[in-house]
């Protein structure tokens, strides 16, 4: 039941045609302005001595994709289900709602999977993009920045009465995580205080830690903690609030 479910959203995401297309649009789009540039793959003193492509845009893209998924198409498609009766149906079926959640996840784990290889994999071909330089930590950071901002998009889904508030909640959070987590100016460039703020919201830390591991770097602890920490709480928080009705 569960692959059924699974494919039965897979459609309805590829039939919308808003979401694939930006989903897809926006990540490679930005990748392919901005590495298509003469210098991008050149060491550049704004970025630390790092190739802007590496140390900034590629990241840029990847925490960019997944913020889109997991605060604003993702918990619009569950609080429109929800509006729409199909979750107090699936109540009242042998199948228990949480299945629903479980195939919505899936589907936009996997647009996130196959928009990052095609970052990773196809700005290598393509563009002469670098790996990764520490794999270990960049999956580490994928999988905790994904888990923290999924968590609060299921927060949203959990408080918003419609698909239309959910949708402008996430949208509400996700453009000031972007601007205050170093996506607009880079983290360096910011003024102190903002510099701090920028590894403590989930998108920002996550961004942060994946420019540092995309150039040989690590994760700083405070940026693992912040996206442990969200994860943690807005999962709690969603888990209480939820309302399948």
């Amino acid at each position: 039941m569960l692959t059924r479910l699974t494919a039965v959203e897979a459609k309805l995401f590829l039939r919308d045609p808003g979401a694939p297309i930006t989903v897809l649009g926006v990540p490679i789009a930005l990748l392919l302005v901005f590495g298509l540039l003469p210098d991008a793959n050149q060491p550049s003193e704004e970025f630390g001595g790092r190739p802007p492509l590496s140390g900034f845009i590629a990241p840029l893209a990847v925490a960019i994709l997944i913020g889109m998924l997991a605060l604003t198409l993702f918990p619009g498609a569950m609080a429109t289900h929800r509006e729409r009766g199909v979750l107090r149906r699936l109540a009242a079926s042998p199948v228990p709602p949480s299945r629903l959640l479980t195939a919505q996840l899936l589907v936009n784990l996997a647009a996130a999977l196959v928009v990052v290889l095609l970052i990773v994999v196809g700005g290598h071909v393509v563009l002469g993009l670098a790996v990764p330089a520490n794999p270990g930590g960049f999956l580490l950071t994928l999988v905790l920045g994904t888990t923290a901002l999924f968590a609060a998009g299921l927060l949203v889904a959990a408080l918003a009465p419609t698909g239309r508030t959910a949708g402008g909640v996430g949208t509400a959070l996700f453009f000031p995580m972007l601007a205050l987590g170093g996506v607009w100016v880079p983290k360096e460039n910011l003024p102190g205080v903002l510099r701090e703020l920028a590894d403590v919201l989930p998108l920002g830390a996550m961004l942060n830690a994946l420019r540092a591991c995309w150039t040989g770097g690590s994760p700083e602890p405070l940026q693992l903690a912040t996206m442990i920490v969200f994860a943690l709480v807005c999962g709690g928080l969603a888990v209480r609030f939820f309302r399948w009705k």
